[in-house]
């Protein structure tokens, strides 16, 4: 091997080598900020999944330090960032095995955000694509958060209830349970409001129909002591 071709074949390695290194710093500290993700350390998990995504040496590797850069700022309450990360995700890799979790997650943003139609869309496309019943569960947990918070209280518990007798191993089961006894406790307080506000309005009808009477009774005590008076006043005037 001449020279100049053992120059180039150091060069080869040396890239290769840079680019194996690369790819395993990317990899520690994705690995890293999964970890401070799982801690609950969310700004910093962000910090160090941004630096992993810098570092990244293929769209796999964006696209999964985005994926989790989305779910720590999804849990420092960062939703319209987390969204924005959420669809680079979709942009930059298609194929990701992450890809299937987007709607998912997208859901939970806007429901955090108050859009709950458009996350009931998602949450519904992403449970019909499933077969994981976990997720399944999951989603639909979502959807009857959603569907309580818009005020529709027995749709919300038809979800809920669904959850409990479809899947009672989902870790969403005692949640809900938890908003099945609370929907049925909102009924309980709406029946006794509606109960209260009839009595009020009997008890203002008793009170004007009283009122009415006592004015009634008044005027024709006026009327009478009138009479009485003019009847005075003539005996008067005919002495």
């Amino acid at each position: 091997m001449n020279k100049k071709a053992w120059l180039i074949f150091l060069c080869i390695q040396l890239c290769l080598i840079l680019t194996m290194a690369g790819a395993q710093s990317a990899q520690s500290r994705l690995d890293h900020g999964k970890t401070l993700y799982g801690e609950g350390k969310w700004r910093d998990a962000v910090l160090e999944l941004r630096r992993a995504q810098a570092e990244a040496q293929n769209n796999t590797q964006r696209g999964e330090a985005l994926y989790w850069i989305a779910l720590a700022e999804i849990g420092a309450g960062e939703y319209e960032a987390a969204l924005r990360d959420l669809e680079e995700t979709l942009r930059i890799d298609s194929t990701n095995s992450r890809v299937r979790e987007v709607p998912y997650q997208q859901g939970r943003c806007l429901y955090y955000m108050g859009q709950y139609d458009r996350a009931i869309v998602l949450l519904k496309g992403y449970a019909d694509a499933n077969t994981d019943p976990s997720k399944i569960a999951a989603s639909y947990y979502w959807i009857g958060e959603c569907l309580f918070s818009l005020g529709q209280l027995q749709m919300a518990q038809d979800v809920f209830y669904r959850i409990v007798d479809e899947f009672p191993q989902s870790v969403k089961y005692e949640a809900a349970n938890y908003r099945i006894a609370l929907i049925n406790q909102k009924k309980v307080e709406a029946e006794l409001l509606a109960i209260l506000k009839w009595s009020h309005e009997e008890s203002l009808k008793t009170v004007e129909a009283y009122q009415r009477r006592e004015r009634s009774y008044d005027q024709a005590i006026i009327a009478y002591q009138k009479r009485i008076a003019d009847l005075l006043k003539a005996q008067e005037e005919k002495k």
